[in-house]
């Protein structure tokens, strides 16, 4: 019993910071926002906002592996950027955008199951995480599995239904899905 309470804290602690981005009342407001939006401007322009709230890391150590994985996946660098990116994970593993940088490095290099591994801890942490929808429905894509990647599309319209990229690329899977049939 003298163990319970040191770890019902502890675990307190980590489900809070899991929300914390989450709940962060910026993103409420820019998901908000998001949703009627119906420029193509205006829909950049909160998307731009929530990726600034998204790649905050409020600690100096994980946001210079963050950075350096940036500069790294840049440079083509794939090796060290997921090892800069498992970094920032074992730090916090409740920074969404670590797994999800970290899942896109996987697509780059075709490593699709480990991909789709991280992309599904980032909408565990971050559910209206449009970037790592996007990214599984490209993994879908791939292999050639329309029907889940229109699936995927259709949940990003839920998040911003007027966006003429994803409402294009959800054309494209019908089209894809009529020629397949």
């Amino acid at each position: 019993m003298k163990f319970f309470k040191p770890i019902f804290l502890i675990g307190c602690f980590f489900l809070n910071s899991a929300a914390a981005d989450q709940l962060d009342s910026r993103l409420i407001e820019l998901f908000d926002k998001l949703y009627i939006a119906e420029s193509k401007k205006e829909i950049n322009t909160l998307t731009q906002d929530i990726w600034k709230i998204w790649d905050e890391t409020n600690d100096p150590k994980i946001e210079a592996y963050y950075y350096r994985g940036l500069e790294a996946m840049r440079m083509g660098d794939f090796v060290m950027s997921i090892d800069l990116f498992t970094r920032v994970i074992e730090k916090n593993p409740n920074f969404a955008e670590g797994w999800n940088k970290r899942a896109t490095v996987y697509y780059i290099l075709g490593q699709f199951d480990k991909s789709m591994i991280d992309i599904n801890k980032t909408l565990l942490l971050e559910p209206r995480h449009f970037g790592a929808m996007d990214g599984m429905g490209l993994i879908f894509i791939q292999l050639q599995q329309y029907d889940k990647a229109m699936k995927i599309y259709d949940q990003m319209l839920e998040i911003f239904p007027h966006s003429v990229d994803t409402l294009a690329k959800k054309k494209l899977m019908q089209e894809f899905i009529s020629q397949s049939i």
